[in-house]
């Protein structure tokens, strides 16, 4: 018996964890297997005492998710090292468009060369859709900072957009040249959810426990 009931929960437990997988995830990355990206290049990022440069890059994700974290390689080039302002933004005709959610930089901006991510938190729920593009937009708004949003690894190519007015909605310039070094994640349950989910799950494991002592 104690066997049977050691089973019925182990399964639910698996359910819980297979859940947990299919609703976390990289949705989009630039970056290298272990996470690598060129530290030695990249665009400027920064604000008015510089060349008050924003730069964003287009994206596009294979399943319909909740945006999560979003990590990037990120340096301080010189001056101050203020946090970063991050946007998702919407396509306009091959550039960006209109902000659908923002961005909190978690931490501070490790130096030039550096190959450490900075991580940004969804300051609210957003569903992305399969096949749209979005665009990953930084704005550096202190004028006495200049960060550095480092190449994607091997080189990997793309459409950029840029301007040096420091507005993270244009007017832009694109072009097409080396992306910039990223991964947006799906957001993970939240605790009160995961909470319920194992509940329901372990009830399930335990009515099937009690319909096999029965049928035994």
């Amino acid at each position: 018996m104690k066997k049977l009931k050691y089973l019925a929960v182990a399964t639910a437990m698996a359910l819980v964890v297979s859940a947990m997988s299919a609703r976390a995830g990289v949705l989009y990355t630039t970056l290298g297997p272990s996470g690598e990206f060129d530290a030695t290049n990249g665009y400027f990022v920064d604000g008015s005492n510089f060349f008050n440069q924003v730069i964003g890059s287009p994206f596009t994700v294979s399943s319909n998710a909740t945006l999560g974290i979003a990590e990037l390689g990120l340096n301080n080039f010189s001056g101050n090292n203020n946090p970063v302002n991050l946007f998702i933004e919407s396509d306009a005709g091959g550039q960006p468009g209109s902000i659908l959610g923002s961005f909190t930089q978690v931490g501070t901006i490790p130096p030039f060369n550096s190959e450490t991510l900075t991580s940004f938190t969804p300051n609210a729920s957003l569903t992305l859709s399969t096949g749209t593009t979005y665009w990953l937009v930084a704005q550096e708004t202190d004028p006495g900072t200049e960060q550095a949003w480092d190449y994607a690894f091997n080189g990997a190519t793309n459409g950029i957009a840029f301007n040096q007015a420091g507005s993270p909605t244009g007017p832009w310039i694109t072009f097409t040249g080396t992306d910039v070094a990223f991964r947006i994640n799906s957001a993970v349950p939240e605790p009160s959810s995961f909470m319920l989910l194992v509940a329901g799950l372990v009830a399930a494991g335990a009515i099937a426990f009690a319909r096999r002592r029965r049928l035994s």
